[in-house]
């Protein structure tokens, strides 16, 4: 019995929900660094995290909608079905840990110049 997706097609995309998050951590954690660093404005700051925030969140949609509508056409496909709900579920992980990691970001100044 052959597989329907090559495996590491597979595996990538089962990572890439997670991959988008550490990212997006990564991403957040430079350009917050960064805007201490160079000095900009606390609102300059705030807009480029929001922004990657906003396209990580949008990268996780698209992947677990992708994922759920693999999920809706595959039947009985037991292995393709497997990969398919695991990518759905990671994906809403990948959802909670990006807005876990951008609570901060809306709670806190980005820099304390004090």
């Amino acid at each position: 019995m052959t597989p329907t997706t090559p495996r590491p097609r597979r595996f990538s995309w089962i990572a890439a929900p997670m991959a988008a998050w550490a990212l997006h951590f990564a991403a957040v954690y430079i350009l917050q660094g960064l805007g201490c660093a160079r000095g900009w404005a606390d609102g300059s700051t705030r807009i480029a995290m929001g922004a990657s925030t906003a396209l990580a969140f949008a990268a996780v949609a698209w992947i677990g909608t992708h994922a759920w509508r693999r999920l809706r056409a595959a039947g009985d496909a037991g292995e393709t079905r497997f990969v398919a709900r695991l990518v759905a579920i990671l994906s809403l992980l990948a959802a909670l840990a990006i807005a876990f990691t951008s609570l901060p970001m809306f709670l806190l100044l980005p820099c304390d110049r004090g």
